[in-house]
């Protein structure tokens, strides 16, 4: 299977660098985000001895934070935070490393049919950039998203239901067992089953199966943000979460210089070599995180029940929680995640197609292009924090929330000029300078994710999230197949309409611009006797699930 890497890169730094301010200043914490992991122990100590300060009514009631860890295991907040961190690191990193090479693999496979050439030998990729060749390529890779999405859409929910169970490590475990499975399904068979992958192509989506053990790649970073929270506070989980987007900044920015080199310097099996090789310390660091979740044994239901008992439990607990989407406000931010797949795909295959059939690059030097647009977003992140300080000063007023859905409106604006650009590019540099533009909107799907946790109750936040990954594999039904449709007709129109998948990308980003503007604010953002004109949801607390 390929991997349904959901841009790493672009859920990086620019959220977290918006949401450390918020709390920042919700909190009146400054910049001194290292406090929080330096009180964790006198906070243990103070509730054992049953003497917790009684917080003053102007101040949030701080959350005290336990971890049972085995010997081996962290044990303090920080540290499981910085593990969570690294771990992250790692599996992007392998995932960014093995991604080009297998394309570049896809695409000799569909060449050596193409020239009805029978040898083991790779062909010269230039002579493999021919319209059917890569038609087809956009094709199955389109294909092979809609598999992996619908398959993601299968066990998202139950993955995450299973984890606010049973606790977050055994769902870590299994869906990176499951994930790596898939992985390594495709370059086996592409090597030891060429000639049954060269007559059809399609087979490399049964490697998709394995991700129906543990729930893939989108389970995976879904368990390592609930861990992260399960360890945090309200002070400190921005500046937590920041950590986390640094390993995969880190990892995204990383991953692709490294492929390249490889690849120019070898082969494009020499990559892949490397990546299943970081597998093992991904698995180390995984081993060395504990249980983060407290797990009340009254939430879950009983190991005596029957099996019919555990699948009405959770069909009743996924109506309640599709309830959310009765709340206007989610439905609208939510379309966001539903046209995330589409910008998803276009930003990563038909990004990397796109570069190399029409201005004439290699596969391995599209690599070297994506790590200045990852050192980019690390310099947004320094720069990011200024800007949500200006944003929430006196001058402009806004709220943490209003500051979170207005930077989500513009980057999905910028997103909506960027891919216009990108579209009617007639040249190599202005299509770069179009590229480099969309990253200051590569926030858009964080930053909506921040917007819309203010409206649910912090207590069912991970079954948000999970909801949320459900709508975004249903925009996989947008993304994959159409977006290669329309690269496909662009190679028969030719001229401007070979920015046709550009276009409708842009098309997609305007129609969830729209839909943002309707957003209202929560009640608790609400000042005094002022109501919201027309608003369905009574005023009161975020929407709860009981």
């Amino acid at each position: 299977m390929v991997g349904p890497l959901h841009r790493p890169r672009r859920s990086s730094s620019l959220t977290d660098a918006v949401a450390l301010e918020d709390y920042d200043h919700d909190h009146g914490h400054g910049h001194d985000e290292d406090v929080p992991f330096l009180d964790y122990e006198d906070q243990d100590h103070t509730e054992t001895h049953g003497k917790p300060s009684t917080p003053d009514s102007a101040v949030p009631e701080q959350r005290t934070i336990f971890i049972k860890a085995a010997s081996w295991q962290v044990k303090t907040p920080g540290s499981v935070v910085l593990l969570i961190a690294a771990t992250k690191f790692f599996v992007i990193l392998s995932a960014m490393i093995m991604v080009i090479p297998i394309y570049r693999l896809i695409e000799d496979a569909l060449c050596h049919v193409y020239y009805k050439d029978d040898s083991n030998e790779m062909i010269e990729e230039m002579k493999c950039k021919v319209d059917e060749v890569q038609a087809n390529l956009a094709l199955l890779m389109g294909w092979l998203a809609v598999v992996g999405a619908v398959i993601n859409f299968i066990v998202a929910y139950p993955y995450g239901l299973l984890s606010d169970s049973i606790g977050r490590k055994p769902v870590l475990i299994m869906s990176y067992a499951g994930m790596a499975l898939a992985f390594a399904s495709t370059p086996f068979g592409l090597s030891e089953l060429s000639g049954i992958i060269r007559k059809n192509p399609y087979y490399l989506m049964i490697g998709s199966v394995f991700t129906l053990f543990g729930g893939g790649f989108t389970v995976f970073m879904t368990t390592l943000y609930a861990a992260a929270t399960d360890v945090s506070t309200e002070e400190n989980k921005a500046s937590n979460f920041l950590y986390l987007m640094i390993g995969a900044s880190a990892g995204g920015l990383l991953g692709p210089v490294i492929s390249g080199i490889l690849m120019k310097t070898y082969n494009a099996w020499f990559p892949i070599y490397v990546s299943v090789a970081i597998v093992p310390l991904a698995c180390a660091l995984i081993a060395f995180i504990p249980e983060t979740l407290k797990i009340d044994s009254k939430s879950v239901v009983g190991s005596g029940a029957s099996l019919r008992d555990q699948i009405a439990h959770g069909f009743q607990d996924l109506r309640r929680t599709a309830g959310l989407l009765r709340d206007r406000n989610i439905l609208l931010v939510s379309v966001v995640y539903l046209t995330e797949n589409p910008r998803a795909s276009a930003s990563m295959s038909t990004l990397a197609q796109y570069i190399s059939k029409h201005y004439g690059w290699t596969l391995a030097e599209v690599t070297f292009l994506l790590s200045p647009l990852g050192i980019l977003h690390i310099i947004i992140l320094a720069v990011l924090p200024k800007v949500s300080e200006v944003l929430m000063s006196p001058r402009y007023r806004f709220t943490s929330f209003g500051k979170d859905l207005f930077l989500t409106r513009i980057s999905m604006l910028i997103l909506t000029i960027a891919s216009i650009l990108q579209g009617i590019s007639p040249n190599i540099v202005m299509f770069i300078m179009a590229l480099f533009i969309s990253v200051f909107g590569g926030a858009d799907s964080p930053l909506a994710r921040a917007t819309v946790s203010h409206y649910v109750d912090a207590s069912h936040i991970s079954r948000l999230y999970a909801l949320l990954s459900m709508v975004e594999v249903l925009g996989s039904f947008l993304g994959g197949p159409i977006t290669a449709w329309f690269f496909k007709k662009g190679l028969e129109w030719k001229g401007i309409w070979s920015g046709l998948p550009w276009f409708y990308i842009s098309l997609l980003c305007a129609l969830t611009f729209s839909a943002l503007i309707f957003v209202k604010p929560p009640s608790k953002f609400l000042n005094g006797d002022e109501e919201e004109e027309g608003e369905d949801v009574p005023l009161g607390n975020p929407v709860r699930l009981e």
